[in-house]
């Protein structure tokens, strides 16, 4: 390399890349909306050489999502006396199957439920605290970065009119059932920093080994997923495998011990459904007895029930799931741009900002 590119710039790193002796083409999945944001605004598939491909994989919350909750979350705000508070990336996902009345938690609130935009947590909180006669629930869909702030709020005591209806997700067991399979589909991983900060790098570090892929944690800026990029690359050419640390020193392997501590002592560990891909053992948080107090299953009805007599959780022709899986491209799906597009999602990977198709698609508008 010319010691005018060095490695802490952009143009540095994409050098660096490009001297790497491949073995060949190079599948990498990433698993983080944030860096997949990044990936796709910042055209940076096309900088790489040719046989390097980008996939993006089980990243965004919203998008794996299973159709039951979003229903009852749907239902709960229409047929109770409740206000829902929810991210805005889960406003326009959509309900798979034809049922009666609104399809998306935005249809619900344009015919006038109360449905209200959180960007965190503690503007769930803060709200419930301003009306105390208003009962309201806060939908959660996220992972650990999530769940672990929300769980010292719940450690200290949510308001008594404020319940949590749950879909809380950590994917290291479904990453181990999808490389445990004859073909993965990819050789290398980048892990999302904001996670690995909180649950630490020892059980990635466990992944690499049992499976031999290279990994390494990736930060949020466009130079800082090169050089985890580069790290993965270097490891395949050598014939290693671990996890190298790219975000430092905010990522330790041993994690937060405080935001551990807190997410555990609230929430347990169960089997999970991903929308589109079925049950995953061990894949989803629960609240513990201790905390059923704030569970909003437990205040308020189930109708999850009315799904049962239908089948399959996707739109006719979606593709979300394979895309999820990193096993197909959105542009690949024949709804993608078409039927289904940012305006008018039709799949759940175009619905939310952090969704793959909502990303590609922004993407190509912007190239």
């Amino acid at each position: 390399m010319s010691p005018h590119t060095p490695m802490n710039t952009l143009r540095g790193v994409l050098v660096a890349i490009e001297a790497l002796p491949l073995p060949g083409p190079v599948r990498i999945l990433n698993l983080c909306g944030d860096q997949e944001r990044v990936i796709s605004l910042a055209g940076m598939r096309r900088a790489l050489p040719r046989q390097v491909k980008l996939l993006s994989g089980p990243g965004c919350a919203a998008s794996i999502c299973p159709e039951a909750d979003l229903y009852q979350a749907i239902q709960l705000v229409q047929r109770e006396a409740v206000t829902l508070l929810v991210s805005d990336n889960m406003l326009q996902l959509p309900l798979g199957r034809h049922v009666f009345g609104p399809r998306t938690l935005l249809e619900a609130k344009l015919k006038g439920a109360d449905v209200r935009i959180v960007s965190a947590p503690i503007e769930a909180v803060l709200i419930a605290q301003a009306e105390p006669r208003r009962e309201m629930v806060f939908f959660a869909a996220g992972f650990e970065t999530l769940l672990a702030p929300f769980a010292g709020m719940i450690l200290e005591g949510l308001p008594e009119n404020l319940s949590l209806l749950l879909c809380g997700r950590r994917v290291e067991p479904l990453l181990e059932k999808i490389l445990s399979s004859e073909d993965p589909g990819f050789e290398a991983l980048l892990l999302p920093g904001n996670r690995c900060a909180v649950t630490g790098t020892s059980a990635w570090e466990d992944m690499t080994q049992n499976f031999h892929i290279p990994a390494a944690v990736a930060a949020y800026t466009s130079t800082g997923i090169l050089a985890a990029i580069h790290a993965v690359l270097r490891q395949l050419c050598l014939g290693e495998a671990r996890v190298d640390n790219c975000y430092q020193p905010m990522v330790r392997p041993e994690g937060n011990a405080m935001a551990l501590d807190r997410l555990y002592r609230v929430f347990g560990i169960a089997d999970g459904v991903w929308r589109g891909i079925g049950r995953v053992e061990r894949t989803a948080f629960c609240l513990r007895f201790a905390y059923e107090v704030v569970n909003a299953d437990s205040r308020h009805p189930d109708y999850r029930g009315e799904l049962q007599q239908s089948t399959g959780e996707m739109p006719d022709g979606c593709e979300c799931a394979a895309v999820v899986l990193g096993k197909q491209e959105p542009a690949d799906c024949r709804q993608f741009s078409v039927g289904c597009h940012i305006d008018s999602p039709y799949g759940p990977c175009m619905a939310s900002e952090d969704g793959t198709c909502y990303l590609r698609s922004r993407g190509h508008r912007a190239a």
